[in-house]
């Protein structure tokens, strides 16, 4: 079973999948990690959420949110194995691209383009504007 782990610093990672749930309904197989909202170190919190996953038949995509971060590094430190992919930079085109992503499709060719795909939409929206011509922003 795919499974979806958000964990970042603060209430990001709640706040995020609030509003992937405002657009795609209530996600069963999406989990949050706080980190740093009490004294619970991430590590703990991590170790937790991992009793829950049965790494011979779940698939885990854990998804944080800077690279190099505590969360990320606790993450890459303590939870490599073939099953568990890691994307770092979580946006809410990326989230939602990977909710839908189907099992059978999470490759990690796929979540490559799945990432390249949330890049293009970060963007500057003023230059974006500006290159558009009279009413038609079709961008």
């Amino acid at each position: 079973m795919k499974k979806i782990l958000i964990a970042a610093h603060g209430k990001f990672a709640e706040g995020i999948r609030s509003s992937a749930e405002i657009i795609l309904g209530k996600q069963e197989n999406l989990y949050t990690i706080n980190a740093y909202l009490d004294e619970t170190p991430v590590k703990q919190q991590l170790d937790e959420f991992f009793k829950g996953v049965d790494l011979e038949k779940d698939t885990l995509l854990v998804i944080t949110d800077v690279f190099g971060g505590s969360v990320n590094q606790a993450i890459i430190s303590n939870y490599q194995k073939d099953n568990i992919k890691v994307i770092t930079g979580v946006n809410l085109p990326l989230l939602l691209e990977l909710i839908m992503l189907d099992e059978e499709d999470v490759t990690d060719d796929k979540i490559r383009s799945i990432v390249n795909k949330a890049r293009e939409q970060v963007i500057l929206v003023n230059d974006a504007l500006s290159k558009a011509t009279g009413d038609d922003f079709d961008f």
